[in-house]
């Protein structure tokens, strides 16, 4: 029996409405409560392209994905395009709302407009159940519906704003890779999801690089962060096969790298990194033993064991980072050990950040890139603090900067970062993290590392990316080459580098032009001679 309907709406049942119940009916409500892929396939009808208005058959992942959320609190789940994450996502909200009492679902994405894209198929669906199935409908809008049994959808971009100060039972993160300032905007969600013992969270994705999506993916993988893992490749999808993927392929000018992005759930850093994107891909995460105020911990310090802090510096106005990294130097491969990374501390502040963990690190020695606000923390660590184990440096001549005792009216405390000194560094870098001699811990630097990619006769992040955390890396390649590291640890990096692959060194050591290099009247670019006589 239909209701009068809600505004009209013949589909809709409206709050209040009375229904006579039969027993069959009581029983197919029980039965479909406690089966949601039975109810899926039984009442939920989807619009096909072709077809229009039609049941929903679902694939084997799918029942993995909605069993998997029924069950649990977390999952995330990446997939290839055109495999039906939206009609999998359409079919747990609408189940989640029928079927509980006083939950609030929080429907998000990129695009406001994606968001609501996907609650006007959960509508259509909704309006397609027999009425009797139905709750009655409060509230029927654009980007949120609200029913009598309490339950509420809300449809919204994945602003800082979006959910803030609501309850939400169950958050679904549409295209969650593609999420700009994850960190903010999941800041600002978190205390809403944190808060209730029941509360569950969707994610969903295709790979956009290695990102926060990669991170919480990777966790999942390892069963470290809570969440439940699906992978949904293309050969998951029924219908596809061999002839699908040439097809494919040719459809997208058979770049290979974009399928395997886009269907092969490979989580790829962008073209033209600095480091081999292969290598890349097997960068392992560490979790922290602690994080306190944005200093993340990884190893604490042994006695008597030698380390160095890298460190960039930016003026602390929410754009780039200050930020430094820790080593371990005792021996090959070296380790970042604990990292900082921060875009509103001042300059002041992180001195005294710097000084502290620096302290802790058995008095590390500290190198402070200088060439902008840089200065103003490098005076205050050695005026204020009077930090020992500061490094200075000086002009080399024709073998550019070189680590200096301190003296002289040319001595820097710190270090400028010019062209010399980045394409060394850079070099240096690329080197020891490819062949497994410097191990890289941190997520972020991992990320900046993913899209650090050339420009011009240099390397730098992309646009709308950061590199700073990457800085500190290139600050202590640049080091470990110079004399005074060989003196500090006794070990000849480049030696042993060229030990362990003696055949590709030379190419290796060129993956940055020198062509345009001048940055002052001292420093004229060479490649050190020594680099080709150990």
């Amino acid at each position: 029996m239909k209701s009068e309907g809600y505004l009209g709406n013949v589909n809709l049942k409206r709050k209040g409405t009375e229904l006579g119940f039969t027993p069959e009916m009581v029983s197919e409500y029980i039965k479909c409560s406690k089966d949601p892929i039975y109810f899926s396939e039984q009442y939920i009808n989807i619009v096909h392209v072709d077809r229009g208005l039609i049941p929903i058959k679902l694939y084997d992942y799918q029942k993995e994905i909605i069993e998997k959320i029924t069950n649990s609190r977390r999952v995330t789940v990446v997939t290839s395009r055109q495999a039906g994450k939206t009609t999998t996502a359409v079919t747990v909200i609408l189940h989640y709302i029928l079927f509980n009492e006083h939950k609030t679902v929080a429907l998000l994405a990129n695009k406001g407009e994606a968001a609501r894209e996907i609650l006007d198929r959960i509508k259509i669906a909704y309006e397609a159940l027999p009425n009797w199935m139905q709750q009655g409908v409060i509230e029927w809008n654009k980007g949120s519906v609200e029913f009598e049994n309490g339950c509420k959808i809300i449809a919204s971009a994945t602003s800082s704003s979006a959910i803030r100060g609501k309850s939400i039972s169950l958050l679904y993160i549409d295209e969650t890779a593609f999420v700009e300032n994850w960190d903010e905007f999941f800041a600002s969600v978190f205390p809403t999801i944190s808060s209730g013992e029941t509360t569950k969270m969707l994610f969903t994705s295709t790979p956009n690089g290695l990102n926060h999506f990669y991170k919480t993916c990777e966790g999942a993988r390892d069963k470290t962060n809570g969440f439940e893992f699906v992978e949904v490749a293309w050969e998951r999808v029924p219908g596809r096969d061999e002839a699908w993927k040439k097809e494919t392929l040719a459809s997208m000018d058979f770049d290979t790298q974009k399928f395997q992005q886009e269907f092969e759930c490979a989580f790829l850093g962008s073209s033209g990194t600095l480091v081999e994107g292969s290598k890349l891909k097997t960068l392992v995460i560490k979790e922290p033993k602690s994080i306190q105020s944005n200093v993340k911990v990884y190893e604490l310090p042994e006695k008597n064991c030698p380390y160095v802090l890298t460190a960039d510096v930016s003026r602390g106005k929410g754009l780039d980072y200050s930020a430094f990294s820790v080593f371990d130097v005792s021996k090959m491969p070296y380790k970042q050990v604990c990292t900082y990374r921060d875009n509103t501390v001042t300059p002041i502040d992180y001195a005294e950040i710097i000084y502290r963990i620096a302290k802790m690190y058995n008095e590390a020695y500290v190198l402070i890139e200088i060439n902008d606000i840089g200065q103003q923390v490098s005076d205050l660590l050695h005026l204020e603090y009077e930090i020992e184990s500061m490094l200075f440096t000086e002009s080399a001549g024709r073998s550019g900067k070189r680590i200096s005792g301190g003296f002289g009216s040319s001595v820097d405390k710190g270090i400028r970062t010019t062209k010399a000194v980045k394409t060394i560094g850079c070099n240096m870098m690329k080197m020891l993290i490819e062949q497994d001699q410097l191990i890289i811990n941190d997520f972020d630097t991992i990320q900046e590392l993913s899209t650090f990619s050339r420009k011009g006769q240099s390397y730098e992040a992309e646009g709308g990316c950061h590199d700073d955390t990457v800085m500190c890396c290139v600050l202590f390649g640049w080091l470990s080459d110079q004399a005074f590291f060989k003196e500090l640890t006794d070990i000849n990096t480049m030696y042993k580098l060229k030990q362990r692959n003696e055949d590709d060194l030379e190419n290796m050591l060129l993956p940055i032009g020198f062509n345009n290099l001048e940055d002052d009247i001292e420093e004229e670019v060479i490649i050190p001679h020594a680099w080709f006589n150990y």
